[in-house]
């Protein structure tokens, strides 16, 4: 189970559905709040910056803050589109980043991205009603799912993120766990958006799903950390 921290001006926010008029502060201290996740016991962190998955600004001197004070591996993402964004969230010190609107929408980037960074690119599956949402879950990338898996599959990737969109920040589980994808899927496999309880964990974890990163439901309180780690380590 990987703690999840959102930064959207500075700040790590949760969010409903993924939209900003929506944003509930957790931290105005996102380095102390990362540091405080590792001091639990936290095995990964999973840094997503929302001003720049948006085009609006980013909040590169705060992620590198945290990648300068934690232990642990990160894995980043939000905005990170080319190869010079890529090679710097490495040299800061991120041990994965998340590539989605890039490479969802050109599969021979996301093929020379995994060639100069091998075993360290998550590709991000975001989903909601609509299908395979990008540029910040604003627009529907008219793509087959399954053949991005299958893409995934071929290439050495370290795993693949699968967000339920609609059900981020909701605590009533993931909606639409894509049990057939999961499947598909060779690579380390996360979860992402809704997972509330327990039971919720054990339900991913008996989809196929290695991991989940989870947010909203450790922030209010409705999920032990504790408890969690022990379903979902």
């Amino acid at each position: 189970m990987i703690p999840s921290i959102d930064l959207l001006d500075g700040r790590a926010v949760v969010l409903v559905g993924g939209r900003r008029e929506t944003e509930d502060v957790v931290s105005d201290r996102p380095v102390d709040l990362a540091l405080s996740w590792q001091r639990r016991g936290a095995k990964r962190l999973h840094v997503v910056d929302l001003n720049a998955a948006w085009g609006m600004g980013d909040n590169r001197e705060v992620i590198r803050s945290i990648l300068r004070a934690v232990a642990i591996p990160v894995q980043t993402g939000g905005g990170l589109r080319d190869e010079d964004a890529l090679r710097a969230v490495f040299a800061w010190g991120a041990s994965r980043a998340l590539v989605g609107t890039r490479a969802v929408q050109e599969p021979d980037w996301l093929r020379a991205m995994t060639v100069r960074f091998p075993g360290r690119l998550i590709l991000a599956l975001d989903r909601d009603e609509r299908g395979v949402v990008i540029d910040g879950w604003r627009r529907v990338a008219a793509v087959d799912p399954r053949k991005l898996i299958d893409l995934a599959n071929r290439l050495p990737l370290t795993g693949v993120l699968f967000t339920d969109v609609g059900s981020e920040g909701r605590l009533r589980g993931m909606k639409d766990i894509p049990r057939d994808l999961v499947q598909r899927c060779l690579r380390e496999r996360i979860a992402a958006g809704g997972a509330t309880t327990v039971e919720d964990l054990r339900n991913l974890r008996d989809a196929g799903f290695d991991h989940a990163v989870v947010g909203k439901a450790l922030y209010s309180g409705a999920l032990d950390f504790a408890q969690a780690q022990e379903v979902m380590p």
